[in-house]
């Protein structure tokens, strides 16, 4: 066997190597952190049904967990539930829907979520964009020096916490608000019940709403944390940016507008490093990165190319 003919050899298993490699990067880029709920603490009209109502698996409005991932560019968010981002049709809401109210976002958990907004450490992100929140229709977005304001009655909510969690108790349900916390702890941070949407807030930055396809391709896998699922995946990320520099440690919840269930984590975003400071006079500094998968692989393909140029060059 010639050297030219050992090159290419060895450089088409080069190539297959290094496609074996950037396969899978999508999604193993993204390392998730879950935040799972009680799979029987959703309460609605059932599922296949006129008027029958309950908690669990069959619940219009039971959500089973969120999950976030983070890196030094982007942040994040997603849920699974058995309503989509567009909510669930019902008669009995003032505009014949119940659907996701916002997020809120406490940069400060040593406060509670209502001391935290009189601070001004909640950020609300509103995603989705037809539900009652007091943002103008159709907006996305995130929210600082936020207020809140409660739809569950005009959502046909619960109108207590006693009265949620009696009902749930007496469907042989568990009620869990907040991954870690007890439903007391839960709902004592949670302070005022059923502040589920913004009624105000200054808008800081833009969101990219994100689908069950995308967030699957990024490695999402809420099957894996075991125990129940829904079938609706939805998310959305935004830039790193948007928020201080710094470490950062937080809670997130979200509400039904009905106030129906809630899901909340707590969780932390590593510090973003500062920018590399340019010498006076000197032109600005460029950080060096490791070349991706793919031009990796082009310029595997180019020399492949030129090895076989120059063998049929010989054989003319």
């Amino acid at each position: 066997m010639n050297v030219q003919r050992k090159s290419i050899l060895l450089i088409a298993g080069l190539a297959v190597a290094s496609a074996a490699i950037a396969a899978p990067q999508a999604a193993q880029a993204f390392s998730w952190n879950y935040g799972m709920d009680s799979s029987a603490d959703g309460t609605g009209l059932l599922f296949g049904t006129t008027n029958k109502y309950g908690v669990g698996l069959n619940s219009h409005y039971e959500a089973f967990g969120m999950a976030y991932t983070a890196n030094e560019d982007t942040v994040t968010f997603a849920f699974n539930a058995n309503f989509g981002i567009n909510g669930s049709s019902y008669s009995r809401a003032a505009d014949g829907n119940i659907g996701w109210g916002d997020m809120f976002l406490n940069l400060d958990p040593s406060k509670n979520f209502t001391d935290s907004k009189a601070a001004r450490s909640v950020l609300g992100i509103r995603f989705a964009a037809t539900n009652d929140s007091g943002i103008a229709a159709g907006e996305t977005g995130i929210y600082s020096g936020i207020s809140t304001m409660n739809v569950t009655q005009t959502n046909s909510g619960w109108s207590s916490y006693s009265d949620y969690n009696n009902y749930v108790s007496r469907n042989r349900g568990q009620v869990e608000l907040i991954d870690g916390m007890s439903t007391a702890e839960a709902q004592g941070y949670l302070g005022s019940h059923g502040q589920n949407v913004l009624s105000s807030g200054t808008k800081v930055g833009d969101i990219t709403v994100l689908d069950k396809t995308t967030l699957s391709g990024m490695g999402l896998d809420f099957g894996s944390q075991g125990g129940q699922n829904g079938a609706e995946v939805l998310g959305f990320s935004f830039a790193r940016s948007l928020l201080p520099g710094g470490e950062l440690n937080w809670i997130a919840h979200v509400m039904a507008e009905c106030s129906n269930d809630t899901v909340g984590m707590s969780g932390d975003f590593a510090a973003v490093p500062p920018p590399v400071p340019n010498t006076p006079g000197q032109p600005p500094k460029e950080t060096e990165s490791t070349p991706e998968p793919g031009t990796i692989l082009g310029g595997i393909v180019a020399v492949t190319s030129i090895f076989k140029a120059k063998k049929h060059a010989k054989k003319a």
